[in-house]
């Protein structure tokens, strides 16, 4: 739609005693300014927002290029193809011809394929969080001063009234501001738009407990839990130019401190590069309890950097916990026990976790410590000195777990774990070569400051936490600040965080190669596995 009008703000007479002047003063307001003025404020008074009831909060992960890619409204339209041609039932009240007289069950019925549509097609539902989220427009206000001036001459005797000609001046202001929107307050009388944003705290629960463990009503319910996840635990360690004889060292160590190691899958993703991985395979080839379940080593050639490869390497574990380890990253005593007693609460289910008003934790990680031991500091790399104690390392330890415990900001380094389904429920890591931890623990700490869930039965759920785990800390490599020194690293880190989120916005692209003086990865396509597998179902 167009609306085309022009709208006189104020206009003004002013006397000016001495030279009998007068000034008009006109404020226009742009076409389109005006629109997304009038919307942005609230069209409407009727609708429910999303936006009323608090700070946004997205259902998925997204990668910068998917924001930038296509607007709200080219991800709507792709919405509403979806759910035409794969949930029909979500779009019931609006597309039946049948002419049920009761509205209301109908309505019911498809908010109900709606909330089913959202919460399980994961197409569907990073669709809708790119369309719903708020955006900024700019509203361009130009300020047009016309004065119109009548000076006497007292010194021309032609004229008979003493008056000269009225001097005319023109002058024009532009000026700009942003204002941040939404499509449910540009399009109120879209019926799907407003349905979503009422049905949006339903999109945003969690999978239950049960369905953590496998119980889940809606997919393959003829299947055990024990089935479906034959491992307790996934570890998953992406690996890039890595020696598999390191490797191993790192496994025989995460091994000794397991409580139950026979639970534990380890998924080695080979990124490129790495050499000796075969013996790798050996450490779960034996009977003993005292060895892994399952070790496997999956090639991943895609490209894109480490967010696209930790996807890759979920994609393909089958533990009912995921827990992503960088190869330079020592675990501590019996992580896998701690793990498991922080994301299962002791085997509850959400309705006894409300009532006993416990936070039921979406996340966990270790707190941050390095490795100062004397193996740790001489582990064999190139670029490190035999046993060189980088000065100023005890402080990065302390005001990193400052960072983690007072603002619940743990970053990769530091063992993140979730529940598979949780992890594919938000996204799993944003499709980007770089801060994919950063985007991901975002919006985990996003949901636990924002979220208040509200279970089915009515009872109010307790709030959502990011769950710093008590006791030792996991250890990370001392390699890079051994190489660069503390000073360095710690200065690159902050700038790095606050080049991407704060006012300049770099792509990760951009901040690749600011922090690796080299290009980023190649990727084997532009466009996210998601993407790829909307573009087949639509076209």
């Amino acid at each position: 739609r167009r609306f085309e009008w022009h709208r006189w703000i104020s206009q003004s007479l002013f006397h000016k005693t001495e030279n009998e002047s007068m000034t008009i003063v006109t404020n226009h307001y742009n076409t389109q300014a005006k629109k997304v003025a009038e919307l942005s404020i609230g069209a409407t008074n009727d609708s429910k927002d999303l936006q009323s009831d608090g700070p946004w909060i997205p259902l998925t992960t997204h990668s910068r290029a998917e924001i930038d890619k296509s607007s709200p409204w080219e991800r709507y339209l792709c919405l509403v193809q979806v759910l035409e041609k794969c949930h029909p039932d979500a779009l019931l009240p609006y597309t039946s011809q049948h002419g049920s007289c009761n509205e209301n069950k109908d309505e019911e019925i498809a908010d109900n394929a709606l909330i089913k549509a959202i919460r399980y097609d994961d197409i569907c539902r990073r669709l809708a969080s790119l369309a719903m989220r708020p955006f900024d427009v700019t509203i361009a206000t130009t300020t047009e001063v016309t004065t119109i001036s009548k000076i006497t001459d007292q010194n021309n005797c032609n004229n008979t009234s003493g008056m000269v000609d009225p001097i005319e001046t023109k002058l024009q202001n532009t000026t700009t501001k942003f204002v941040t929107t939404s499509l449910a307050k540009q399009h109120p009388n879209d019926h799907l738009l407003q349905r979503m944003s009422k049905l949006w705290h339903h999109f945003l629960l969690l999978p239950s407990l049960e369905e953590c463990r496998g119980h889940s009503p809606h997919k393959r319910t003829d299947t055990k839990s024990s089935e479906r996840h034959p491992f307790l635990i996934s570890l998953i360690l992406p690996a890039f130019h890595e020696d598999g004889s390191h490797l191993i060292v790192k496994l025989r160590k995460a091994l000794n401190r397991a409580y139950e190691p026979r639970k534990v899958e380890v998924v080695i993703v080979d990124a490129g590069g790495c050499t000796n991985l075969d013996p790798l395979i050996d450490t779960s080839e034996k009977s003993s309890s005292r060895d892994w379940g399952c070790v496997k080593i999956v090639s991943f050639t895609s490209g894109g950097g480490r967010g696209p490869c930790l996807n890759f390497g979920a994609s393909t574990a089958s533990g009912r916990i995921l827990t992503f380890c960088h190869s330079d990253t020592a675990l501590p005593h019996r992580w896998d026990e701690r793990i498991v007693s922080t994301l299962e609460h002791e085997g509850v289910n959400d309705l006894a976790l409300a009532r006993s008003k416990e936070p039921r934790a979406n996340s966990c990680a270790f707190s941050f410590g390095i490795d100062q031991s004397r193996e740790g500091l001489s582990m064999p790399f190139a670029s490190s000195r035999n046993l060189y104690y980088p000065p100023g390392i005890r402080a990065v330890e302390t005001t990193a777990n400052m960072r983690t415990h007072l603002y619940s900001l743990p970053y990769g380094d530091q063992v993140i774990s979730l529940h598979s389904c949780v992890f594919h429920f938000l996204g799993g890591f944003p499709d980007q070569c770089l801060m994919e931890d950063y985007e991901l623990v975002s919006l985990l700490r996003r949901r636990s400051a924002l979220f208040k869930p509200c279970l089915d039965d009515g009872v109010s759920a307790t709030r959502e936490i990011l769950a710093i785990i008590p006791g030792p800390p996991a250890l990370c490599s001392p390699r890079r600040w051994q190489k660069f020194g503390v000073l360095y690293v710690t200065f690159m880190n902050s700038r790095l965080v606050n080049l991407y989120a704060g006012v300049k916005k770099l792509s990760p692209d951009d901040l690749f190669r600011l922090y690796y003086s080299s290009d980023p990865p190649i990727r084997g396509a532009n466009d996210s596995p998601w993407e790829i597998r909307l573009a087949h179902l639509v076209k």
